[in-house]
């Protein structure tokens, strides 16, 4: 865990702060779970919808993984809702809206956070010009306001179906839908609740429902606003057995966390980073193995040829690696008047080159149905003042991100990037107060990340339970309004 933390959550400090007239909001304290299947005990999980095989599983694994469920849908369908029955949920016809209906079938004085799954069916003779009027856009009003009404921490996520060769109205509602969402998350964030959208285009039902679950529980706490298209599976629905990653630039800081995270999830890991951080990376790995993980350091220089030629090398005797996380990552910052020749290619060589150096030189013992994670920034996205040359390398990363996904589909290997915001690391502990609080009430959910959210995300990737995802951008930034 990480040992840097932010004054905002630290309960001592919130404790005699509480009720000042502070000229900046506090958080809510976010329920973090980075288990690989986080609990949702202590959860309401209310579900629009019970028709089909997809609404019977999302249901299905809300209740394994211990939320109280209840469906509203006049429409259910029998034999489905028997199932939901037995397995200690509720299916209800609505009794008014549905913020109504979730609030009549839970115990009165019940404050447990709300998570809200509502399927978006919108069906292919939808007229843009009744729009406001139809079933599907009231439907997804009546969920994010029940969402909205929901005590703290409570979550939601839209799955919406994406048809083959969809109608204009459908187009037009799923990004109305969209768009909707990009909104509802940043009225959430104060309160500490988040809200998604998936959008369903030919993935499998487990598939969607393992992402929906991810969305909805702990380990994706600060994550919100994403909108991700979920595809056909690429890769197994179970992860094979002696899988090994690589997590470069893990000495310390994110990377370690995210070898850790990995390690811990059952994953032999390689740790590398420079030889100069070799006693960083030898404590991560110390950490790792004290924790019953099993991990080693390889000290190379990933930007150079040489350097990632010594990383295959020391993989090679396993013959394998299922699992790359290109996480190493440098920063130089100046205005370009001001920047070096060098400084701009040295960070264009870290940031971004070295992933193509090692990925090649990993290329032959690289597993199909694997995962590649690559770490970008939300600078690569949005910019930022003063960071030309960290900027084109992050938004650069994004793009080789979607030309791999493309490139490798045949062999059903992953590849997404990450895209983090503000994380509370030992390098950004050093930016200016001031600067720190700006980024922070800049951010839906008014904190800082942990370097453990990022690793939560990157083992989720890492998963067969992200099957459904590739060349995707995650970003993972508490709802930051850069670039949103």
């Amino acid at each position: 865990m990480s040992t840097v933390t932010d004054w905002s959550l630290d309960p001592r400090v919130r404790r005699v702060l509480s009720g000042l007239p502070l000229p900046i909001k506090l958080p809510t304290p976010l329920h973090r779970d980075n288990s690989p299947q986080a609990s949702l005990q202590g959860y309401r999980a209310g579900l629009t919808r019970l028709q089909d095989d997809l609404d019977l599983t999302l249901a299905q694994i809300l209740l394994a993984r211990g939320a109280a469920v209840a469906v509203v849908d006049r429409h259910a369908k029998p034999a489905f809702a028997s199932q939901i029955r037995q397995a200690g949920g509720q299916v209800t016809a609505p009794a008014g809206d549905l913020a109504a209906t979730f609030a009549g079938v839970a115990a009165r004085g019940d404050r447990r956070p709300l998570l809200v799954v509502h399927r978006m069916v919108a069906p292919p003779d939808i007229s843009v010009a009744e729009l406001p009027s139809a079933a599907s856009m009231d439907g997804l009003f009546e969920a994010g306001q029940a969402a909205a009404l929901g005590p703290k921490l409570s979550r939601m996520v839209v799955v919406a179906d994406v048809a083959t060769q969809p109608t204009v109205g459908q187009q037009v509602a799923i990004e109305a839908a969209a768009g909707m969402l990009r909104s509802l998350h940043k009225e959430l964030g104060p309160q500490g609740g988040t809200c998604h959208l998936v959008r369903a285009a030919g993935a499998d039902t487990g598939a969607v429902a393992e992402l929906v679950a991810y969305l909805l529980g702990g380990a994706s706490a600060f994550l919100t606003g994403l909108d991700l298209l979920a595809a056909p599976s690429r890769g197994p629905d179970t992860a094979p057995s002696g899988r090994v990653a690589l997590v470069t630039g893990a000495a310390r800081g994110i990377g370690a966390a995210i070898a850790t995270r990995l390690a811990l999830d059952g994953l032999q890991v390689w740790i590398n980073d420079v030889p100069q951080a070799q006693a960083a990376a030898q404590t991560t790995v110390t950490a790792i193995v004290a924790a019953g993980g099993k991990a080693q350091f390889v000290a190379a220089d990933c930007s150079s040829e040489a350097g990632a030629a010594a990383i295959a090398q020391a993989l090679q005797p396993g013959g394998r690696v299922d699992v790359i996380v290109h996480n190493a990552g440098i920063t130089r910052d100046r205005t370009l008047k001001r920047l070096a020749l060098a400084q701009w290619r040295q960070v264009l060589a870290v940031n971004l080159s070295a992933m193509q150096r090692v990925q090649r030189a990993l290329a032959p013992l690289q597993q199909p149905g694997g995962s590649v994670v690559m770490l970008s920034s939300v600078m690569g996205i949005a910019g930022n003042f003063g960071q030309t040359n960290y900027t084109a390398s992050k938004a650069g990363v994004i793009a080789l991100c979607k030309a791999w996904s493309q490139a490798w589909a045949e062999q059903g290997v992953r590849c997404n990037a990450i895209a983090p915001g503000f994380i509370v690391t030992e390098m950004t502990a050093q930016v200016p107060l001031f600067n720190r609080e700006m980024a922070k009430q800049l951010t839906a959910l008014l904190q800082p990340g942990l370097p453990e959210d990022v690793a939560a995300l990157a083992a989720f990737l890492a998963s067969p339970a992200s099957r459904a995802l590739s060349g995707q951008v995650l970003r993972c930034d508490g709802g930051m309004a850069f670039g949103a």
